[in-house]
């Protein structure tokens, strides 16, 4: 596979001499070319002007710290895991436990998105100074500075609904009153970072070498999440939804969310999509079936991938991409990522072992894995075990694709599809740690427990340091991997291929007609042959049976499945809450509480541990409301502003 279109996320180079590692970095990049030199010079030389274009960049949030340290306040909002900790690093769950007001000041980067904003326009507006810029040179940094004018906003937009946008840069020197700019409405927003995100792609190369100094985003990425703004657009929570007919600008009353809904915004996130597909540069990754590749039920087609499952190996397909077995410039499908901190495998491996063990990944989602035939764990034929059956364990110990199932496994983890191994860790689950030297027990070819009296239970000096689940997160980790000996270098994949895929589904299955993209020449409307085969190419590539035409003509059918997709196919990759906003599930699907395992059982009440459980842990009991869909606006940036209205529910 060419890897020359992998998309890697733009970060600071280390070889600067600011590393902006912190936010008080963050803050001082202007000072440090003020200090270095004139901000006039910066524009004659290409060496400052990239050190420029770099310091623009160092705003984009760590996605990859999804859960520890984490840069948006929603990623354990949502039903696939709560922690074990609530604390500044774990500090999303004071927003799920609804602790967080518009004076708290986690998760304020407002400030810092507009200082990227502002850097990517002087960028724009005075790089014809520079004479030692070839065109190809200017071209690329022009792309590069509307990608960041999308993101930026982007980011904005994702954590606080529509926001003030800023035509120019502006000098330091205006009068507070010219700088204060009222929130634009959600839809004007969405029209320029969508006009951005087009720039960008316009302008950026659709390759990348894997030995640039600069890891940049391709065309291709601006395009992907382009996509990705165009269907959260027109998803009902922010198409036509009443919940915000009141929430109205201050300044002349002009509705923030149009109350109308239009149908034709998923016709226009389809046809991004599909321009996307039609390049044929991205493909879902696959790796080649071998010898220990599982036998799959007689239900799944054995046609060669992508028409099957002939030919790959459907457990390491999608293992290896989040592993670091594969390097992510060969994975076609990661079409933007960013350097992983490591922050994921130590919140997923046991104390004992040098980790935190603090995801407590709940059963709401360990339950939407399907078996391996493709049924639903409660749909008759599953051979799901019941519940007489579902604790005790298998009896003999299994071993496929490099995977291990230990014999104490209970029936009920036996069977399941082959993301479900990928990406979670349960009862008697095998980590290797092969990356240990030491002679300590328990960190080295072990076999996790989450009993009471479990050997990876927490230290007495901390005893939160534990599952409340009974489950966590392998998604990460490498079976070398060992925090505190080795941790093997990988990448995150902000946005991947099957997302793309999904997205054009989604759309298509949402959409009224046809619709034409006369600029781009791209035609598309509510086909079934396609909607069917582009989601199989995702079942498939999991081991799955696939899905028919049949199926696909009925939209409130699809829709079920699509949800259900892509609950599992994004597991734990921070996708989960904005995917119940946007459909307006949020509020419903979490007055649901958290169901667990019996972490209360010791290891000679095996059948108590295997019993569904409401979790009545601390910090699993949510307080997540619809007003919690929009993050509130700090009260300092309003009192400074006073053209920004806050967000519906957080005027107290």
């Amino acid at each position: 596979m060419n890897t020359k279109h992998i998309l890697l996320g733009v970060i600071a180079s280390a070889s600067m001499v600011v590393g902006f590692t912190s936010c008080d970095d963050y803050l001082n990049t202007d000072k440090y070319f003020y200090n270095q030199t004139s901000l006039d010079s910066v524009f004659q030389r290409k060496s400052l002007l990239m050190q420029y274009l770099n310091a623009a960049s160092s705003y984009i949030p760590a996605d990859d710290q999804l859960w520890t340290n984490a840069s948006v306040p929603f990623s354990f909002s949502s039903d696939e895991a709560f922690c074990s900790w609530k604390d500044n690093r774990h500090a999303g769950i004071y927003y799920a436990m609804g602790e967080i007001d518009k004076y708290s000041g986690y998760f304020d980067k407002w400030a810092n998105y507009y200082k990227g904003i502002r850097k990517a326009y002087m960028i724009l507006e005075r790089m014809g100074e520079c004479k030692d810029l070839s065109e190809t040179e200017r071209r690329d940094v022009a792309g590069q500075c509307h990608f960041l004018l999308a993101h930026y906003y982007y980011c904005l937009v994702r954590q606080y609904g529509p926001v003030p946008l800023i035509p120019k840069t502006i000098a330091t020197n205006e009068s507070v009153e010219k700088m204060s700019y009222p929130r634009a409405t959600y839809d004007e927003c969405i029209d320029f970072i969508a006009k951005e995100y087009e720039e960008a792609a316009s302008m950026l190369d659709s390759e990348r070498s894997s030995t640039e100094t600069y890891k940049v985003p391709t065309s291709g990425a601006a395009l992907a999440l382009e996509s990705r703004v165009l269907l959260e657009a027109a998803s009902p929570w922010f198409n036509g939804n009443k919940y915000y007919v009141d929430f109205k600008r201050s300044s002349d009353g002009v509705n923030y969310f149009n109350q109308t809904y239009d149908a034709q915004k998923w016709a226009k996130a389809a046809a991004v999509c599909k321009r996307i597909i039609d390049t044929g540069k991205y493909a879902l990754y696959t790796v080649p079936a071998d010898s220990k590749t599982p036998e799959f039920p007689e239900n799944v087609s054995k046609a060669n991938y992508p028409d099957g499952i002939g030919g790959i190996d459907p457990f390491r397909s999608y293992n290896d991409m989040f592993t670091g077995e594969e390097s992510a410039f060969n994975i076609s499908e990661i079409m933007w990522a960013k350097n992983e901190t490591g922050n994921l495998v130590w919140i997923s491996y046991p104390a004992v072992a040098g980790g935190g063990n603090g995801l407590c990944v709940s059963q709401n989602l360990v339950d939407a894995y399907r078996m391996q035939n493709g049924k639903d764990i409660n749909e008759a034929g599953s051979g799901y075990p019941s519940a007489d059956e579902a604790w005790k364990p298998i009896g003999e110990a299994k071993t496929f694709s490099n995977y291990q199932l230990n014999s104490q496994v209970a029936k009920m983890y036996d069977n399941r599809e082959m993301r479900f191994y990928a990406s979670i860790v349960f009862n008697y689950c095998y980590r290797e740690g092969s990356s240990y030297t030491g002679t300590a027990a328990n960190n080295k070819n072990f076999y996790q427990t989450f009993y009471k009296d479990s050997p990876f239970a927490a230290w007495a000096d901390y005893p939160n340091d534990k599952s409340w689940s009974g489950y966590n997160c392998i998604k990460y980790c490498h079976p070398s991997d060992k925090p505190g000996a080795t941790v093997r270098s990988k990448y995150f994949p902000i946005i991947r291929y099957a997302e793309v895929l999904l997205n054009y589904v989604e759309a298509m299955n949402e959409m009224e007609g046809s619709y034409t993209d006369e600029v781009n020449n791209v035609t598309v409307s509510r086909n079934t042959a396609e909607m069917v085969k582009y989601f199989n190419m995702i079942r498939y590539r999991a081991g799955l049976p696939g899905i028919t035409e049949a199926d696909a003509a009925n939209k409130d059918n699809m829709r079920e499945l699509i949800k259900r997709e892509r609950q599992v196919e994004f597991a734990l990759e921070g996708r989960r809450f904005y995917d119940l906003r946007r459909w307006g599930d949020l509020q419903s699907t979490m007055s649901n509480p958290f169901i667990v395992m019996n972490v209360d059982a010791r290891s000679n009440e095996q059948q108590k541990f295997y019993t569904r459980t409401i979790s009545s842990y601390q910090y699993s009991l949510y307080t997540i409301t619809n007003k919690m869909c929009l993050y509130p606006i700090r009260q300092t940036l309003i009192d400074k502003n006073a053209k920004l209205d806050q967000n519906p529910g957080w005027e107290k």
